[in-house]
């Protein structure tokens, strides 16, 4: 299969470098905007911030998102 196995090559010229950054943080907007959470910043913030709490693996952070957000009942009544 095509790709298997192998890493996504770095990018390697000052260009693609301040593109895929740009990209980067357009995603992040339009998740907060969406209201879904960026995984990537909160691992950010916990290491910055709150360096004695374990990171959780990205299973467990949207996980923990879901069960926020919606509870664990229904998320609709019908």
């Amino acid at each position: 299969m095509r790709g298997e196995g192998r890493a996504c090559p770095e990018p390697t010229s000052e260009g693609a470098i301040r593109l895929r950054a740009a990209f980067r943080r357009a995603m992040s907007a339009v998740r907060r905007i969406a209201g879904m959470p960026d995984y990537s910043a909160h691992v950010e913030h916990l290491r910055r911030c709150h360096p004695d709490q374990p990171v959780p693996t990205q299973r467990q952070f949207y996980d923990e998102f879901t069960r926020a957000r919606y509870g664990d009942g229904p998320t609709r009544c019908c």
